[in-house]
């Protein structure tokens, strides 16, 4: 794949799959806008970019905050050059388990701002100047497993998550006759730091006895998907949610008779 003379803006770029998918997109070629809430790691990943030869430009800006993504997309074509491959990867997971009629207003407004709105924000802000240049382009939005799935403490993150799946489908179709491709990849279980920061230790292996694939993920397995459905080789694939959980999604035997004395592959030992 190479993404030589491409500029890439990635969201929430300063760790887990964000830094993952800013650094598979460098190493492709691609210079890159590194956005983050946070100015010190997003400064640490652009200093990762540069020292893979590339270009990186830090912005700090909240994709739920619209004026500050305008001006945010409008710097860095100004002053870096035009933008060619969108990731949309902020986002942020709030537990509740408590009665959905008792839900804090601040949990299901405060995911969707972020993990919906925010997706919204960024493409609309991009494609204002996109689809006018006429050089097509790459917008990957960042999904997930729940999108497809239940939990009793996500709703508002399955809600938010599911709208990014169709928000995908209907900008891929309105797109396609710029030749701009709009895809989404849904990660399962990936070994982040925030997902580390959210569950016990418990429930990170009861998560993982549900993967057949016998581990969590990591920030690469999904960095190196955002990669190619950036390029070129990607060119006639768009509208698309593609599913990287190890089988988790295609996994429906019963927990009774489920195998699992497969081994965390021993070349992965953070992923424990």
């Amino acid at each position: 794949m190479d993404l030589s003379s491409k500029i890439a803006l990635v969201t929430g770029a300063g760790s887990g799959i964000g830094s993952a998918s800013a650094l598979a997109l460098a190493a492709a070629g691609a210079d890159i806008v590194v956005n983050d809430i946070d100015a010190s790691k997003a400064s640490a990943v652009a200093g990762e970019v540069e020292a893979l030869g590339r270009r990186a430009l830090t912005s700090v800006a909240s994709v739920a905050d619209y004026p500050a993504v305008e001006s945010m997309v409008d710097s860095a074509w100004s002053d870096f050059g035009p933008i060619d491959i969108v990731v949309n990867n902020a986002g942020i997971y709030l537990f509740y388990d408590g009665p959905f009629g008792d839900m804090p207003l601040d949990n299901w407004h405060g995911i969707l701002e972020v993990n919906l709105h925010g997706v919204f924000h960024v493409s609309r802000a991009v494609l204002r100047h996109m689809v006018p240049r006429g050089a097509g382009g790459k917008i990957v939005n960042i999904s997930s497993v729940l999108a497809a799935t239940a939990h009793f403490t996500a709703s508002s993150y399955h809600v938010a998550k599911a709208g990014v799946n169709a928000l995908t489908r209907s900008l891929a179709v309105d797109l396609a006759k710029h030749k701009i491709n709009v895809n989404a990849i849904g990660p399962g279980a990936i070994a982040t730091e925030g997902l580390g920061a959210s569950l016990d230790a418990d429930t990170i292996s009861a998560y993982r006895d549900r993967i057949p694939w016998g581990a969590r993920g990591r920030p690469k397995d999904i960095g190196n998907v955002v990669a190619f459905l950036a390029s070129e080789e990607a060119s006639y694939i768009t509208g698309q949610v593609i599913y990287v959980d190890g089988g988790y999604l295609a996994d429906s035997t019963p927990e009774g008779v489920r195998d699992k004395s497969q081994p965390v592959p021993p070349d992965d030992p953070d992923l424990v």
